[in-house]
């Protein structure tokens, strides 16, 4: 019994030490071309669920919008017909797979795998050639474990860096620019506490800006005429104040305010006596993941996903 408790715990032990030296998972995106000179029109479903299937069995996780993803160039280097019938086709094809971010343009890792599909036609030669691609060989997980340890890598060493330019760029008022600097950072790096206590305070500046400012229209709305069209237009405004914000108080005092003359002046319908009854109640303590949604919105409007072939 003693031998096999000190079995057990050596194992604990050890497993314990494996954990702290892997490097935890940065999750992918999946990109597959379009343009049929990159990857056959026909394969480009099988691709796009071989490197899902290749990103989740290894543990990376998919997430569309992720800065980072997977994608792949295909080249066909052999064709052989055999007479007969039926004839098949022989069909010998190159795949390479690239990770990479989007909006770094930073290529981490690539891989290159040979594979063959026999098949009735050459299209259905070469669609089973692309099914044929064993995603969970050695290969492949070489190609994401690398590509994941270079990214965590990168942005450990450049945490600093990317920190003080968010700062810088707030200053400036750029505080959605900001958020998306900070929301590129992987959360799975070191020292990454860092980065959301950056982010909740620059997130916290400009909701207080943004309520603020949402405010003085309401209150100016409402001051115009005291009618259901003024309640109306303040309140628009109002539900744009954060209850997160520094002024939502004063907000939620004047929605009580309108609230109270509309229901005693005006035969409101149900729907919208309950937007005022429960308009301070519409977010939910999400801040953490709020920042980043503002943050990646701001990225892909500024610069929409444009997946030119910069990776091959």
């Amino acid at each position: 019994m003693k031998k096999i408790l000190l079995t057990a715990l050596a194992t604990i032990f050890m497993v314990g030490a494996m954990a702290q030296e892997a490097k935890l998972t940065v999750p992918m995106g999946v990109f597959v071309s379009n343009d049929t000179e990159i990857v056959p029109a026909y394969a480009q479903s099988i691709l796009e669920n071989k490197m899902r299937q290749m990103v989740t069995t290894h543990g990376v996780g998919s997430l569309d919008s992720s800065s980072f993803f997977i994608t792949c160039f295909v080249a066909c280097t052999d064709k052989q017909v055999l007479g007969g019938a039926p004839v098949k086709v022989i069909q010998k094809v190159e795949t390479t797979f690239y990770i990479a971010d989007i909006h770094t343009k930073r290529l981490y890792e690539s891989v290159t795998l040979s594979h063959e599909g026999i098949g009735k036609s050459e299209n259905e030669a070469l669609a089973n050639a692309f099914n044929s691609l064993n995603i969970r060989s050695s290969q492949i997980s070489s190609f994401i474990a690398s590509a994941n340890d270079k990214i965590v890598d990168y942005y450990e060493s450049q945490l600093d860096f990317f920190i003080a330019q968010a700062e810088a760029v707030a200053k400036l008022g750029d505080y959605n620019e900001a958020l998306f600097i900070l929301a590129c950072i992987p959360d799975v790096c070191e020292g990454y506490e860092r980065v959301n206590e950056t982010a909740l305070r620059i997130y916290q500046i400009m909701i207080d800006y943004d309520s603020l400012i949402a405010l003085q229209h309401a209150k100016a709305a409402w001051a115009s005429s005291h009618s259901y069209e003024a309640a109306v237009a303040a309140c628009e405004y109002l539900a744009q104040v954060s209850p997160y914000s520094t002024c939502y108080a004063e907000a939620e005092a004047l929605a009580a305010e309108i609230k109270a003359f509309g229901v005693d002046e005006h035969s409101w319908t149900r729907e919208q006596t309950e937007q005022f009854r429960n308009w301070y109640y519409q977010h939910q303590d999400r801040r953490l993941e709020a920042w980043r949604d503002v943050g990646m919105a701001y990225g892909n409007n500024q610069q929409p996903i444009n997946y030119e072939v910069w990776w091959h």
